[in-house]
């Protein structure tokens, strides 16, 4: 198989242009733009599998996932979180028995230890909630919908990324001992850090706040990576840290500073899909992983829905409009569903066709919504 030189400048442009244009413009096609970017990565992988072992794509995909999941800790409002507290406890508390009764089922089916099975459980449950945010504007719903979406999202999503941590430190009590005092520090130090900026630097560097941010979160990831926890770990923490400085701090308003932000990772977020895209062999998708995803997305997808629409009827007492909408809009599992099939191959936890199999499932439940929206009969309210 002949490979794709990457020593030139125009090569790299032509990925670079690739997977920064291509994405944008099959958007009118209604397909997701990390989905595009994967495929790319798949593709051009295929040709030189040399490409994920490139620095520079794996440190964009990095500056990606880390600057999303610090998007997604700024879009907590622990306000909002705190009216609706009875409602989401008892939807939350739903979720992890429900979990675990997965995880359980899962560990003697398959025949893998606890841990593969919550992590792979976490993959298909868990909705991403920073594609989902960033999508929101295409699902064509009304602004009560939108609120529980994201506040859905959000709790499910920080829920998993404790559930995580937990799980990739199982088996290691000294590296979670370790990793739990990290943490626990960036509670601590990161509102300190972030009062002697906004004092001492912000009004002296304006439009400064991004790119500090920015490389707090890719400190953190990193950091947080090597401990043996996970980049989005880290960067959701300092985005959590941060929703609490939104109002008094960020000068420009807290509109201006997600306009921005999202911007910045809309640019580097597809290196993320693409370096992502580079790690999966077309070779090794084998006609179990294609069986097993389809057998994943007709079993959970109907039991996330369930959960979801019984919550809203036997938990709130307010009446929700058109709660399939709200469902739908849940299933993407596209940042999670990736990151643990990563975790999952990297560490060797899960046979590869399985890995495959929540690949694909992830690929086509995080469409859902884009193909059920465009429907005309889904677009009305």
């Amino acid at each position: 198989m002949n490979s794709i030189n990457l020593t030139s400048d125009l090569e790299y442009l032509a990925i670079f242009i690739t997977v920064l244009i291509l994405p944008k413009i099959l958007l009118r096609a209604r397909i997701p733009s990390g989905i595009t970017a994967l495929v790319i990565g798949v593709i051009f992988a295929h040709y030189d599998p040399s490409i994920n072992k490139e620095s520079l794509f794996r440190f964009l995909s990095q500056i990606g996932i880390t600057s999303l999941f610090l998007f997604a800790g700024l879009e907590v409002d622990v306000k909002e979180l705190k009216e609706d507290k009875p409602y989401l406890i008892k939807y939350l508390s739903k979720f992890v028995i429900v979990l675990a009764l997965i995880t359980y089922g899962f560990s003697v089916t398959l025949g893998i230890p606890l841990q593969s099975s919550l992590i792979f459980s976490l993959g298909i449950c868990t909705p991403s909630a920073g594609f989902i945010m960033n999508s929101l504007h295409s699902f064509n719903v009304n602004e009560d919908q939108e609120y529980w979406i994201k506040s859905k999202a959000i709790s499910k999503e920080v829920i998993s990324i404790l559930l995580l941590f937990v799980a990739l430190q199982w088996s290691a009590p000294k590296s979670m001992l370790i990793s739990s005092l990290f943490f626990i520090a960036l509670f601590i130090f990161l509102p300190k850090i972030f009062k002697l900026f906004f004092k001492f630097i912000s009004p002296y560097a304006p439009n400064s706040e991004i790119p500090f941010l920015v490389a707090l979160s890719l400190i953190s990831g990193i950091i947080s990576k090597e401990l043996g926890a996970y980049y989005l770990v880290g960067a959701f923490i300092v985005g959590l840290i941060g929703s609490r400085f939104k109002t008094s701090i960020f000068k420009e308003g807290e509109e201006t500073l997600f306009r921005s932000l999202s911007g910045f990772f809309n640019v580097f977020l597809p290196f993320y899909f693409f370096y992502a895209g580079t790690s999966i062999a077309l070779g090794d998708i084998s006609i179990d992983s294609l069986k097993y995803a389809l057998i994943l997305l007709v079993i959970f997808i109907p039991i996330r829905m369930l959960i979801i629409k019984t919550s809203f009827r036997f938990f709130l007492n307010e009446i929700v409009e058109n709660t399939y909408k709200v469902s739908f809009s849940l299933m993407p599992t596209l940042i999670f569903g990736l990151v643990i099939a990563n975790i999952l191959m990297e560490r060797k936890l899960l046979a590869n066709e399985y890995c495959y199999a929540l690949i694909i499932y992830t690929l086509l439940s995080s469409m859902m919504p884009s193909i059920i929206f465009s429907f005309r009969k889904f677009q009305k309210h």
